[in-house]
């Protein structure tokens, strides 16, 4: 097995590590997902022992359970990450979190829009003001203001999939 570069393995371990890669839905951070099948296929290649049988089926379950330790130790990551968010959100039963991070989750979330969306949903939605009166400060229609509110929320809902 030894005769035979990890190059030449990679490359031809190429469809495969895609292919699982799709599989498994992965579509955020591929090339992180791409470089820990690599290391799996590596551990193989070191490991791989030719008298307990075929080195493909042992790559490709090598490969396979590295993908899938990740996958899992993400969920468990994210399932922390909101806890944590819960347990914040205890922390003031009066709903109310300060002002500062307010503004700062709020900048966040806001962050990829155009200048238009950000004042749909800070003075729109935060602020109170009417789409007759934001209209009337920006020089716009009400349908324009109302626009602005319509592409903000699509944006919002595709970064932030709990809305």
């Amino acid at each position: 097995m030894k005769s035979v570069s990890f190059e030449q393995i990679a490359e031809s371990f190429h469809p495969l590590i895609v292919s699982m890669i799709q599989k498994h839905h992965i579509y955020k951070e591929q090339e992180e997902y791409y470089q820990l099948a690599l290391i799996g296929l590596w551990k193989a290649y070191q490991k791989f022992d030719e008298s307990k049988g075929s080195f493909s089926a042992y790559a490709y379950s090598t490969v396979r359970g590295t993908i899938l330790m990740e996958l899992r130790a993400s969920v468990k990551r994210d399932e922390r990450e909101a806890l944590t968010e819960d347990t914040l959100l205890v922390m003031h039963p009066d709903d109310s979190l300060p002002v500062a991070l307010q503004s700062s989750i709020i900048n966040d979330m806001i962050q990829h829009l155009t200048p238009r969306e950000k004042i749909y949903i800070l003075e729109y939605l935060l602020g109170g003001y009417s789409y007759k009166e934001l209209a009337d400060k920006y020089g716009v229609s009400t349908g324009a203001v109302k626009n602005w509110g319509k592409t903000a929320r699509k944006k919002l809902k595709e970064t932030l999939p709990y809305l």
